[in-house]
């Protein structure tokens, strides 16, 4: 009787370890492949594949979001730039109109595959959208159901643009400028990170002609100083190899000499290209002047605990850190309960009263963010 005991246990300790190892990872076809491009394209055409079978993107891509947080790796990390690769084919394939936007994107907040498809879905209308300048995409954007998706659509209006206007970044930020003083920044934005990635000729952008390579120029020059914040923000995660952000000392080495918005959109950007936790990212933050501190706050990715409450309410307590401790839970509060669209509650104590503030602000411009 032990013996048959035993072997039934065997038996089912190795049937365990069979299923176990036969469960891959999603889309682990792709995961082993060591030329970086072709990994890339395996992913993007498999993701396309992927939502192509389900028929409905708007609820697919949410199932993507947790799949792929699930399998890590380079699927994770890139799945926002690949899924801006998927959502223009799969605009192409299924001749994508203006009025068909609203139906078909992501039922989700998340920052990385959602957004991503729904930017692309954008940029893929981009020849629809400068007929009209802008403006029948933008009354798309304002009818999305959650905060963030509005953000996403609107900062994907300003990519949109570029590509409409084949890369001229003059056309496109006089364009976004023309859609009003609640969606110009957002857009220009957009604008912005789309132009320093055609630099690098990435994400089946051109190149521009007569480019600017540097934003201390660009970024300074009269048409766009305005944007100085926006037209920085984006520049330091598009430059490959990056710079390496490790510390308060790097970040602010990487904007030395730079004043008003220039140096708050360099310090945001130099912040968003640490490759570190939200908190550890937040102490660098911490080791900063109080204006300083707070444009580095900009670039720290709180979004990453979007819909998880407790989370984001304990984060406040970076704030107390902070050179600025009042000026942190403003810009908390505001992204959180954009995040939460509309519903965020913000923790008692001393700087309830400053989150209160920035709750209010949910519906305003962004101008950096996620």
């Amino acid at each position: 009787m032990r013996i048959a005991l035993a072997v039934l246990v065997c038996l089912s300790f190795a049937g365990a370890s069979a299923a176990a190892g036969s469960q891959r990872p999603f889309l682990w076809q792709c995961a082993g492949i060591g030329l970086q491009t072709a990994q890339d394209t395996c992913y993007e055409r498999l993701l396309l594949q992927d939502i192509d079978t389900s028929g409905n993107p708007a609820t697919e891509l949410p199932r993507i979001d947790q799949r792929a947080k699930a399998a890590g790796g380079a699927l994770y990390a890139n799945c926002h730039m690949y899924m801006h690769v998927v959502g223009r084919a799969w605009a192409r394939e299924h001749h994508l109109t203006l009025d068909r936007l609203q139906a078909v994107v992501p039922r989700s907040n998340d920052p990385g595959c959602s957004a991503g498809f729904g930017m692309g879905l954008v940029m893929g209308l981009g020849p629809q959208i400068i007929a009209t300048g802008g403006k029948s995409a933008l009354r798309t954007c304002d009818s999305l159901p959650t905060r963030m998706r509005e953000f996403t659509c609107v900062h994907s209006l300003g990519h949109a643009l570029m590509r409409g206007y084949h890369e001229s970044l003059f056309l496109a930020v006089r364009a976004c400028e023309k859609l009003g003083a609640a969606a110009a920044p957002d857009c220009a934005q957009g604008a912005f990170h789309d132009y320093w990635i055609a630099l690098r000729g990435a994400d089946e952008s051109t190149v521009p002609m007569h480019a600017v390579q540097s934003p201390r120029r660009l970024c300074a020059e009269p048409d766009y100083r305005v944007y100085a914040v926006q037209c920085w923000y984006r520049y330091w995660i598009e430059q490959v190899p990056g710079p390496v952000v490790d510390s308060a000392a790097a970040v602010l080495k990487l904007c030395h000499g730079l004043t008003g918005g220039g140096r708050v959109g360099c310090i945001a950007g130099a912040e968003k290209a640490a490759l570190d936790t939200p908190v550890g990212q937040a102490r660098m933050c911490e080791r900063m002047s109080a204006a300083d501190g707070l444009a580095c706050l900009r670039g720290v990715a709180n979004q990453a605990y979007a819909g998880q409450p407790r989370r984001e309410r304990a984060f406040f307590g970076v704030c107390k850190r902070m050179k600025a401790p009042a000026g942190c839970a403003a810009w908390l509060g505001q992204t959180f309960n954009v995040l939460e669209n509309g519903r965020f509650r913000c923790p008692p104590g001393a700087l309830h009263a400053a989150c209160v503030v920035g709750t209010h602000r949910w519906r305003q411009p962004l101008v950096t963010f996620a």
